[in-house]
């Protein structure tokens, strides 16, 4: 326990507060992905909270799927 804050962990506020060390980024907000949050990886090797993620839009582009529009059936075949 802290002698100044009283707390295990340590309160933010505290002079004797550290920053929980991280090895993974997120690759959307810039900020660290700490123990305990969701996050996904895509195949470029690069990490994003999951909660970054505004819509399955924003998720599948991320990944890096193309999200495209049908064209005319009809014109396929001609």
């Amino acid at each position: 326990m802290c002698e100044i804050c009283r707390k295990d962990p340590c309160d933010t506020r505290c002079p004797n507060y550290q920053e929980p060390k991280v090895s993974k980024y997120c690759s959307i907000c810039g900020y660290g992905i700490h123990e305990g949050d969701e996050y996904i990886e895509n195949m470029d090797g690069e990490y994003a909270h999951f909660e970054c993620f505004y819509g399955l839009r924003d998720l599948l582009e991320w990944l890096g799927y193309e999200i495209k529009t049908m064209e005319d059936f009809e014109s396929y075949y001609e």
